[in-house]
């Protein structure tokens, strides 16, 4: 299975009194650089497929690029991704490695701040029993969580159609890699709705609403920055969705009883 590898581990269950060695597989962690215009842009510790998603959707979710209509030619070599943009973009290479841990820090929120108006405004809306069937439609796809319990996916359902779905050890590779399948699809983001299998920080708010998606969707719980983030941005934010429950932490008008 692509992202994974085997490896004999020692199996314990206490309950039933069981020791045995078995082969089990294991999510890969590897970093994948990406270089916009020759020049190094960031590290990303992530599986290695869908390099070019993933690429291409962080670009998106980082704000360097709105859609692939700027990208002119992708070509991977190994675990590096080397973009040409149609234009020269005039940014400070960050010299920055992403790891699959990380969160929103202080300087990020204040640039969330910045922001005096929502950045998303679509009028899309779908009804909340939908929202279970996409969770379970990701759940069922998930095929190296299943073999690994090593990772997270996420999915872009357009007009209620898994659209783009990808897996990965990292939340945010997983929801870059959704959105840069999406994107060279050229779904329309103004009628979608991102489903993720992780928390949800300011930084995983700020990918959908570059993107502009306005619905975000998660299993898991958001953080404080999260919720403060989707109010800002025009993000429909829902947690803990999963087995007809959710909480919708920010407009709420856009899921339907």
């Amino acid at each position: 299975m692509i992202g994974t590898f085997k490896t004999i581990v020692r199996k314990l269950e206490l309950n039933k009194n069981l020791i045995e060695d078995v082969l089990d597989e294991v999510a890969i962690e590897t970093p994948v650089k990406i270089y916009v215009n020759e020049k190094f842009y960031a590290t990303l510790m992530a599986m290695p497929n869908q390099l070019q998603e993933l690429a291409i959707g962080f670009l998106i979710g980082d704000g360097l690029i709105k859609n692939i209509n700027e990208i002119k030619k992708v070509e991977i070599k190994d675990l590096n991704v080397k973009i040409e943009l149609k234009t020269e973009k005039n940014f400070i290479s960050p010299k920055k490695t992403i790891l699959t841990a990380c969160t929103s820090s202080e300087e990020f929120l204040n640039q969330i701040l910045k922001f005096e108006e929502p950045i998303v405004e679509s009028n899309y809306a779908i009804k909340a029993f939908k929202i279970f069937e996409m969770i379970e439609e990701c759940i069922k796809k998930a095929e190296v969580y299943k073999a690994t319990g090593g990772t997270h996916f996420a999915g872009v359902f357009q007009n209620e159609e898994l659209t783009a779905f990808s897996e990965d050890v990292g939340r945010h590779n997983a929801v870059d890699k959704a959105i840069g399948a999406a994107a060279l699809k050229n779904v329309d983001f103004q009628k979608t709705v991102l489903v993720s299998s992780g928390r949800q920080p300011a930084d995983m708010i700020l990918k959908a609403a570059r993107a502009g998606i306005p619905i975000l969707a998660s299993m898991r719980a958001p953080l404080m920055s999260g919720v403060n983030a989707a109010r800002i941005l025009g993000i429909t934010l829902i947690g803990f969705a999963r087995k007809l429950r959710m909480n919708i932490y920010s407009f709420p008008e856009r899921i339907l009883i």
